[in-house]
C-alpha cells in the first residue's frame, strides 16, 4: 500500500437545493435526494484510489444496510479492506448533508459506529505494508482521538512511516487539548483554516502554522477554502489560490486536497506543484454533487491543469 487510511467512515445522505428549513411547514421539495459514501477518511481514500494510488481503510462499521453499502463501496474502489471492522448491534455513522443553491453545505452527524473505533481495531501489519499512515474523521472518533492517536503515530514513526492527519469540527470544544499529544509524530497536518484557528487561536495562517510547528508538526498546509490553502512545509512558506469554478457541492473538497498533498508527496513532487495539484484535485470535487464523484482520474486532474479554460480566483 501506499496509503493506509485510518478513521471516519460515513453514509452521506444528501440533499440537493435545501436553501431553507421551516419547521412550521409540514413539506418542502428540494431538487435532489442521494445517499453516497462519505467521512473525511474514507473520501480520502477513495479520491486516493481514483487518482492511482494502492490504498488501505481500517475503520469501524456496524453490521446493518449502510455498513454493507460502505464496505461494498469500499471493495469497488478497489481499497484493501482487510483493516475495516464490522461490529454487530451497532449502527453505521451517517450524516445528512444539507446543500444550498451555491453549493454550500451543513452537516447533521451521527457518530454510531465511528464512536466505537479505537487503537484496538488497528492491525498492526498493515502499518508495514504501508509508505504513509494518514488518519482522517479527528475529533469525530471519540475513542480514538488523543491516545490513541499518538500511539499509532509513534508506532508508524518507529517503524519508519509517514504521519498525515486530517481533522473535523470538534463538537466537544477541546481542540488543542486533545490533539496535542499526537502533534510530535506528525509529519503532516492539513485542517481547515476556522479549525486551525480553534486549535490554535491565532487568526492568520502564517502564525497558524508557526504554533503548530512549535508544537512539533514537521509540515502544515492550511486549507482555505475559495481562497485555496497556505503552505508551511519543506523549507518553504506560500498561498496558493484556488482554481476559479463554479461549485455544485463543496460536501468533500477538503477531503479532496488531502488526497492530491498526499499524491504529490508520493511522487516525489516540490510542495509548491504539490499544493498546485491537491487545489486543483479540490476544483474538480466541488463541480459535482458529492464528495468524490467529481474525482475521475489522475490523468483528467493534470489535463484541468493544462486547460486553457483554467483560473486561479484573484483578489480573495
Amino acid at each position: 500500500m501506499d496509503v493506509l487510511c485510518v478513521g471516519q467512515m460515513v453514509a452521506d445522505i444528501l440533499v440537493q437545493g435545501a436553501d431553507a428549513v421551516d419547521f412550521s411547514v409540514d413539506t418542502t421539495r428540494v431538487d435532489k435526494i442521494s445517499i453516497q459514501s462519505g467521512g473525511d477518511c474514507l473520501n480520502t481514500a477513495i479520491d486516493l484510489s481514483l487518482l492511482g494510488s494502492k490504498v488501505g481503510f481500517t475503520g469501524v462499521l456496524g453490521s446493518d444496510v449502510l455498513g454493507r453499502f460502505l464496505l461494498d463501496t469500499v471493495r469497488s474502489k478497489k481499497i484493501d479492506a482487510r483493516g475495516v471492522k464490522v461490529k454487530d448491534g451497532v449502527s453505521t455513522s451517517s450524516v445528512i448533508v444539507l446543500i444550498n443553491s451555491s453549493g454550500e453545505r451543513v452537516f447533521l452527524y451521527y457518530g454510531g459506529s465511528n464512536d466505537r473505533f479505537s487503537f484496538q481495531n488497528i492491525d498492526p501489519s498493515l502499518i508495514e505494508e504501508c509508505r504513509i499512515v494518514h488518519v482522517g474523521g479527528t475529533y469525530q472518533l471519540p475513542f480514538f482521538d488523543g491516545e490513541g492517536a499518538e500511539k499509532l503515530f509513534r508506532l508508524a514513526k518507529a517503524r519508519g512511516k509517514m504521519t498525515s492527519m486530517d481533522v473535523t469540527w470538534d463538537t466537544s470544544g477541546r481542540w488543542m487539548n486533545t490533539i496535542e499529544p499526537c502533534l510530535p509524530f506528525l509529519d503532516l497536518f492539513l485542517p481547515s483554516i476556522g479549525e486551525a484557528e480553534k486549535i490554535t487561536g491565532e487568526s492568520q495562517p502564517e502564525k497558524m502554522a508557526r504554533v503548530l510547528k512549535n508544537k512539533g508538526v514537521k509540515h502544515v498546509a492550511i486549507k482555505l477554502g475559495k481562497r485555496g490553502c497556505y503552505v508551511d512545509a519543506f523549507g518553504e512558506r506560500f498561498f496558493q489560490p484556488a482554481f476559479d469554478v463554479e461549485a455544485v457541492d463543496t460536501t468533500g473538497a477538503g477531503d479532496a486536497f488531502v488526497s492530491g498533498m498526499l499524491i504529490g508527496i508520493l511522487r516525489g513532487w516540490d510542495i509548491r506543484r504539490t499544493a498546485e495539484f491537491a487545489c486543483a484535485v479540490s476544483a474538480n470535487c466541488i463541480q459535482s454533487l458529492g464528495a468524490t464523484s467529481g474525482i475521475i482520474s489522475f490523468e483528467k486532474i493534470q489535463e484541468f491543469l493544462r486547460s486553457d479554460q483554467k483560473s486561479v480566483r484573484k483578489g480573495l
